[in-house]
């Protein structure tokens, strides 16, 4: 069941209905809230609209470099495992001294 759970951007307060937590969407609106205050802390002006595209896009980024990084490390696991496997199957079709 969704509930409705109040956070607050830029200074707006919004109402959003939601699945999650409301601990994971207060987390996830000051993330936001974040990183839009770093962009502003450069001193350059922009609108609204084009600053949360910005942190929407640069959250976006780090998410897909994230899980690229997590596949990187599964691929890697998984070669590991299967010359694991290969070993353990060459010991296994040993003859026996």
């Amino acid at each position: 069941m969704s509930e409705p759970v109040e956070i607050t951007l830029m200074g707006r307060t919004f109402s959003v209905r939601t699945k999650d937590k409301p601990e994971q969407v207060e987390a996830a609106a000051a993330l936001v809230q974040a990183r839009i205050d770093e962009i502003r802390q450069t001193g350059t002006t922009v609108a609204s609209d084009r600053l949360l595209t910005l942190v929407a896009l640069n959250l976006a980024g780090e998410l897909l470099r994230k899980d690229s990084s997590q596949t990187q490390d599964l691929d890697g696991l998984l070669s590991g495992l299967d010359a694991l496997l290969s070993q353990a199957q060459g010991l296994a079709e040993a003859p026996l001294r």
